[in-house]
């Protein structure tokens, strides 16, 4: 598996658990699904792709970047990145079919393979940003916050795997929060050419925020369909605190994009 490859891998397996579990909230259908279970999941990525977990506790389904369980009771096995780059294209899959063609691999309890399989497929529209303009102010809630978080995970990993990133921003000490009015946020850590990120910041004082008027600014400057210039003249975003850090975000997510921009290229000659 390629260099970006398993940067990639890792941004969207992350992404789409996140999705996941903050759906298992809201989403009555995944509640009903899991009602009085308590199941850990295994998600793996083969070809030296990543492994992570979901654990299931009653009709909660929780996600914590690299939180090693010692034993699961099912597992969800992609042969490489390509099948997994192919599976994330859809807004619907079928996991029996793919099993049949040898793609994937699943183990678990009855039931596993139909409820795994329509719990991805009530979050892949979410990942995708598919769910259209006419949403409901809960809905696109989440959805502001999976793509706040798919921001979050990409510094994450290329902070972590790509030398020329860490030293772009060794001498940079700073804590962003984003911020959107009545909507969720983020904090980005960044010091000494690390980075850690987290979206509940509960007595982390910013060093810099950055406001966001609402979620519908939010959704569409976090997916690139914005304008942020005209948008910051409109009054629309607001930078509070010491406004020179917000430019290191600015040149970071130049990277981020390079690599975004690679994925989508992938897919599209898949």
């Amino acid at each position: 598996m390629g260099y970006y490859d398993v940067i990639a891998s890792r941004m969207m397996l992350n992404t789409l658990l996140y999705a996941i579990s903050e759906l298992s909230k809201i989403n009555e259908r995944i509640k009903f699904m899991n009602k009085n279970q308590y199941m850990i999941i295994k998600i793996e990525i083969g070809g030296g792709g990543p492994t992570e977990y979901l654990e299931i506790n009653n009709d909660v389904i929780s996600f914590e970047r690299d939180k090693v369980f010692p034993t699961h009771d099912a597992y969800i096995s992609f042969n490489n990145p390509l099948e997994f780059l192919k599976l994330l294209k859809s807004l619907k899959i079928d996991l029996g079919q793919l099993e049949s063609e040898g793609k994937i691999k699943l183990g678990g309890p009855p039931n596993f393979q139909r409820n795994c399989e329509e719990i991805i497929n009530i979050a892949l529209p979410y990942y995708n940003d598919a769910l259209g303009e006419n949403i409901s102010p809960e809905e696109e809630a989440i959805q502001v916050k999976i793509i706040l978080f798919a921001l979050m995970a990409g510094f994450q990993e290329i902070t972590e795997e790509d030398e020329n990133v860490r030293e772009e921003i060794k001498d940079i000490n700073v804590i962003i929060q984003v911020k959107i009015v009545e909507g969720p946020q983020c904090f980005l850590l960044f010091q000494n050419g690390m980075f850690q990120g987290c979206m509940d910041g509960e007595g982390i004082k910013p060093t810099v925020t950055i406001r966001l008027k609402d979620l519908e600014t939010a959704r569409a400057l976090l997916t690139g369909k914005g304008n942020a210039a005209r948008s910051f003249i409109k009054g629309d975003i607001l930078i509070e605190g010491e406004t020179k850090h917000a430019m290191k975000l600015v040149n970071l997510n130049e990277l981020l994009t390079d690599y975004l921009d690679y994925i989508k290229e992938k897919q599209r000659k898949l």
